[in-house]
């Protein structure tokens, strides 16, 4: 036996003795992804030594690889990290793979899995004691100590004081967040005040509405693409991901994102990176993602419309809004706040006791975007029009006999024409129940059309 041999021979053992005292699980598998070698702590996790088995199969219990496997990047002499929580038993580890090369000049994946799910909810509830501290300061020297507001967020009752203490958790932490609610109550701001509260407030908050990018374009914008990769693609052109690199990205109505954009979307998630359109150079962008739907996204999962794991993977830290019929104790702020931001130039006559009684008598299928739009038509024409189950429909003011835009003389066509064009635009979104894809179809317009005419018009 030579002497570089017994090297050999002693590296191998050394090797094994340190994998075998690894606190965590550790495994090595070949390209072919059959398993060569687990550890104690892996054998007694899986229940069996499984070598010579399918590592997908036999470790994670899969009939095919992993969402999240980094075989192909070891393969290629990559050492990769990242940390997840499993969806098995929603716990956190942190995964480091390595490359091995076997005498054959084959690569193998040598896997090493920590569980550190005690350190990540203790880091975050630390960084949530240091928001709390910080927001009971301000409280403070409000000279009150109950939550009014919350950044752009009105309300006091009960159900409003849980939404804050939320997005103090949330912001504490990096983690993924998906906001539930009806449309109309808020999904957006409450994302943006966790990005503001947290510590990439520095960077971009970037909004995405998911369900007006066609699917034919929702690679591209999402990932970017290179000049020339398709027709039209006359240069390079960064996506949503890459702008928002260093800050937040916000996924509005997640649900209706296609399925093979989930995968690419999950693999970003896991620390994979992404591939703009046209390129084979994998690309990194640090982002946390929030993401808000007002849909059943597991009755989603039964339809075969979302993925159970990308469901999983960003069904991490979730915050539910209540409707505005649950919370009718903040309409008399939420009343001031938008006659003071839509009525003060006009010096608006404040509202009756009477009207104020129908409007907390109401149901307010819209939420809080129709409280507001109800609002800006009474500031514009002196009246209160709430439809659907409301008699009478329309109720105009005193001493208003026709209906009439305040300072109708002083504008020219245009402004009439846009006047009227919020109007409809916000009567077809009460009508449809805030369903953008129908009002699209029924102003005969597309929803990308719409939505830019809706953020003009302030509508949502």
């Amino acid at each position: 036996m030579t002497v570089m041999h017994e090297a050999q021979i002693e590296s191998g053992a050394l090797l094994r003795a340190m994998l075998e005292g690894f606190e965590g699980f550790c495994y090595v598998c070949a390209p072919d992804y059959r398993i060569s070698f687990m550890n104690a702590q892996c054998r007694n996790r899986v229940g069996r030594d499984a070598v010579g088995e399918i590592c997908y199969q036999a470790i994670h219990r899969r009939d095919r690889p992993c969402l999240f496997c980094v075989s192909n990047q070891v393969q290629r002499g990559e050492t990769i990290r990242f940390e997840m929580i499993n969806p098995a038993d929603r716990r956190w580890y942190r995964s480091v793979n390595i490359p091995i090369q076997r005498e054959d000049g084959a690569v193998c994946l040598l896997g090493m899995v920590t569980d550190i799910n005690d350190r990540k909810r203790a880091e975050v509830v630390l960084r949530a004691a240091e928001f709390e501290m910080r927001m009971d300061n301000i409280f403070m020297q409000q000279g009150t100590t109950e939550r009014c507001r919350f950044g752009t967020i009105f309300g006091q009752s009960a159900p409003m004081q849980r939404v804050y203490e939320q997005i103090l958790s949330a912001a504490a932490t990096d983690a993924t967040v998906i906001i539930y609610g009806e449309p109309g109550t808020g999904k957006e701001l409450v994302a943006r005040a966790i990005h503001d509260m947290s510590e990439r407030r520095a960077r971009r908050f970037v909004p995405v509405h998911c369900g007006a990018i066609p699917e034919n374009l929702v690679e591209s914008e999402f990932f970017g693409h290179t000049k020339g990769a398709f027709s039209g693609a006359d240069t390079d052109k960064a996506g949503y991901v890459a702008f928002a690199d260093g800050g937040t990205l916000f996924l509005d109505e997640v649900g209706e994102i296609p399925l093979l954009m989930q995968i690419k979307l999950l693999r970003l998630i896991e620390g994979l990176g992404f591939t703009p359109v046209g390129s084979s150079q994998v690309q990194q962008s640090n982002i946390r993602i929030i993401a808000a739907t007002n849909r059943d996204l597991r009755e989603r999962i039964g339809k075969g419309l979302l993925r159970e794991d990308f469901y999983y993977r960003i069904h991490i830290l979730p915050i539910h809004l209540p409707p505005l019929r649950e919370r009718k104790d903040d309409l008399p702020m939420l009343i001031a706040h938008f006659l003071d931001l839509y009525g003060d130039r006009q010096k608006v006559s404040p509202l009756t006791r009477k009207l104020l009684e129908r409007l907390k008598n109401y149901d307010w299928p819209g939420n809080v975007r129709k409280l507001q739009n109800v609002i800006i038509r009474y500031c514009a024409l002196q009246l209160i029009e709430l439809g659907g189950n409301d008699t009478p429909s329309r109720t105009l003011l005193a001493g208003t006999p026709t209906i009439r835009y305040r300072g109708d003389e002083e504008k020219d066509l245009g402004a009439l024409v846009a006047a009227f064009e919020k109007q409809v635009i916000a009567e077809a979104l009460e009508q449809h129940r805030w369903h953008r894809g129908k009002v699209a179809a029924h102003l005969g317009m597309d929803r990308k059309t719409l939505f830019s005419k809706m953020k003009r018009y302030g509508l949502g």
